[in-house]
């Protein structure tokens, strides 16, 4: 009677097919850090130093930035990369931001990336709700179209619509030149060539 029940309780998972090895023994994913530090001394405004700081793991993307949407203003966002792979490779991430300081406030945003040989185009932007003034909202975007010279070497075109920027256009435009050497970057981005509103940002970057 005794091995007829045990017959019984362990069938079932005898039958079971067992994982595979890869499975069992693969390392749950960690999380990658990265970060930029973007200085810029534009127009009308005070110069400021910029960092932001990235966490991925696997789909899940988490940033906090400081200066970016105002001076002396820190926002944290949350979000989700949807990534795609092929001849054109690209990646979107949808996310959710809480903002504080001189500027407070809700912003959804969105960044992505597109990459097709040797060309890439990177954007990233959101909408900032003002808690305090509904006329203080506003769209904040940035990319890059750049094209790799190199392996190490990419130039090409940045543009950016932003709320800290005092000049006398509602977009500034300009060249981008951006350096990268293993997990260091380097980046050069002059805004409003030949005008009496240019200036240049200077972006350093730490890769996972």
């Amino acid at each position: 009677m005794f091995t007829i029940l045990a017959l019984l309780l362990f069938a079932p998972a005898q039958a079971q097919d067992p994982l595979p090895v890869d499975e069992r023994l693969a390392a749950p994913e960690r999380w990658e850090f990265s970060g930029s530090l973007f200085y810029s001394d534009p127009p009308g405004s005070e110069d400021r130093l910029t960092p932001i700081v990235y966490a991925d793991r696997g789909a899940v993307h988490l940033e906090a930035r400081y200066n970016y949407e105002d001076l002396e203003t820190l926002s944290v966002f949350g979000g989700w990369t949807f990534a795609f792979e092929g001849e054109l490779e690209a990646s979107f991430t949808p996310m959710l931001g809480v903002v504080t300081g001189e500027t407070e406030g809700l912003a959804p945003a969105l960044e992505f990336d597109l990459g097709w040989r040797r060309f890439a185009w990177y954007a990233e932007s959101e909408y900032l709700f003002d808690d305090e003034d509904d006329d203080d909202d506003f769209f904040y975007s940035w990319s890059t179209l750049t094209y790799g010279l190199t392996d190490w070497l990419s130039a090409g075109l940045v543009a950016e619509r932003s709320k800290l920027e005092d000049t006398d256009w509602s977009l500034q435009r300009g060249l981008a030149l951006e350096l990268q050497h293993e997990r260091l970057g380097f980046a050069l981005y002059t805004y409003n060539i030949g005008s009496d509103d240019s200036y240049t940002a200077i972006a350093l970057e730490l890769a996972p």
